[in-house]
């Protein structure tokens, strides 16, 4: 045996001596056992809190866009409440602005600042019809052809109008039968056309228009030319070479392919998106369509002129003067004769948007709206139609809802007066366009001016 008996007893109780002594050692005096610590309660992080940003918009009548912090960008059609997508933690601030004002309008914000404490719904948004504000962009105000700046060059009877890709114009001076340009400084120069009247192909100053009407320019910068006497198409491009596109100076209506089909009087031209023309009849009370391989159809309407809505050849028009495109591809047409605004889908149905067929000047709904041979028609993005109203004079605006409101002139006052709304004149404005931010330039026939008109937030 390694161990006896007796030394494992003295092991023991060497042992158990320890233990006492242990025992009997409580520092601090304290006496006894450690004491045991409780553990630390786990850390309570309280939950975040977001809450949202919103409103309420009234007076809206286009498209607009709200921002929230210079950001979380919010468009508008419609008049209601609306609320951010971003939500802020709580005690954060908040600033609510305009970032992009419909066309012709403008809208203001209230209780626009401050701290999201809790959801926030009073934000107010209110909008407002535009004033607008007409300037004289060219011409001296009697007939000529000088080029120069501004109001020192001169046209005879300024018809067509249409913007260029540099922000600059393309005046069709009627009586002068030449196609003039105006670059984004104001500068008036001649483009095409020597002032003879016949329908001859050429470049520049070599070729020759017979009652060059209006026009339109497409996203290339060519532009197509409603030759109206001359009963052709003729396409001009950038560098100014003129050819005929469709017609042969037949005056009939008889569809086809490029010069085998005929116009009778064609007055007014429109392109859209996919490059297909559509061509106003003075002479033949139709619409026509050319597609981009030269195939020329009737869209609607027939001969003799009259007046009546339908589809196809069952519509009628009087004598129109001027058509226009939306993004949409619906057609509007300013049907003079019959003193009515008419607007034709892309499947050919028309339909009267505002007019009674009463020669007048009578703002408010369509149906009971009024003008006096209306004869230049523009549409903007937000789908507002604009009417130079030849027979009064004045400049009308026709709102997505089909009502009709004046923006600038007197009625059956002729001149021309610089000023905002009612301050200004015309002189039977035939031409209108506008560009993307609103800004409309009309063509001032009989003031022998081009005029140009931006919109101002109302007095």
């Amino acid at each position: 045996m390694l161990f006896s008996q007796a030394s494992s007893v003295a092991r023991i109780g060497a042992v158990a001596g320890a233990v006492v002594l242990v025992a009997s050692c409580g520092g601090g005096g304290g006496g006894g056992f450690l004491p045991v610590v409780a553990p630390n309660p786990p850390v309570t992080v309280p939950p975040v809190v977001n809450h949202s940003i919103g409103g309420t918009v009234t007076g809206l009548a286009g498209h607009l866009v709200l921002q929230n912090n210079a950001g979380d960008d919010l468009k508008l059609s419609a008049d209601g409440k609306f609320t951010f997508a971003t939500t802020l933690v709580e005690g954060s601030d908040y600033k609510v602005s305009i970032r992009k004002q419909p066309l012709w309008q403008f809208c203001t914000v209230t209780k626009d600042t401050g701290k999201a404490s809790a959801d926030v719904s009073d934000v107010t948004v209110a909008c407002s019809a535009a004033a607008a504000k007409v300037e004289t962009l060219a011409g001296t105000g009697t007939s000529g052809t000088a080029d120069g700046k501004g109001t020192a060059a001169s046209f005879d009877l300024p018809y067509g109008i249409a913007l260029t890709k540099n922000g600059g114009l393309l005046i069709g001076d009627w009586s002068n039968n030449l196609l003039r340009k105006i670059s984004p400084e104001a500068d008036v120069t001649t483009f095409a056309g020597n002032g003879v009247l016949a329908s001859v192909d050429g470049n520049g100053l070599n070729a020759s228009f017979k009652d060059l009407a209006s026009f339109t320019v497409d996203a290339t910068d060519t532009a197509f030319v409603a030759d109206a006497q001359g009963h052709r198409i003729r396409k001009v491009t950038s560098t100014a070479d003129v050819t005929t596109v469709a017609g042969n100076g037949t005056k009939t209506t008889t569809d086809g392919n490029g010069t085998a089909a005929t116009f009778n009087t064609p007055i007014s031209v429109a392109v859209d998106a996919a490059g297909n023309l559509y061509v106003l009849e003075y002479g033949g009370g139709v619409v026509r369509k050319i597609d981009p391989a030269l195939n020329v159809t009737t869209l609607a309407g027939s001969s003799p002129p009259g007046f009546a809505d339908g589809t196809g050849s069952a519509a009628k028009f009087g004598r129109g003067y001027n058509i226009a495109i939306d993004g949409s591809g619906n057609l509007y047409v300013a049907d003079s004769s019959n003193h009515r605004i008419r607007k034709i889908t892309p499947t050919g149905v028309v339909t009267t948007l505002a007019g009674t067929g009463t020669p007048g000047a009578t703002d408010g709904p369509g149906n009971s709206a009024t003008f006096s041979d209306p004869r230049g028609v523009a549409v903007d993005a937000d789908g507002n139609v604009y009417v130079a109203d030849f027979g009064s004079s004045l400049l009308r605006r026709i709102t997505p809802a089909g009502v009709v409101s004046t923006l600038a002139g007197q009625k059956g006052v002729t001149g021309g007066q610089d000023g905002i709304g009612a301050a200004a004149t015309f002189n039977q404005p035939q031409g209108l366009t506008i560009n993307a931010a609103g800004t409309l330039y009309v063509a001032d026939t009989y003031g022998q001016l081009i005029r140009k008109v931006t919109p101002v937030q109302a007095p």
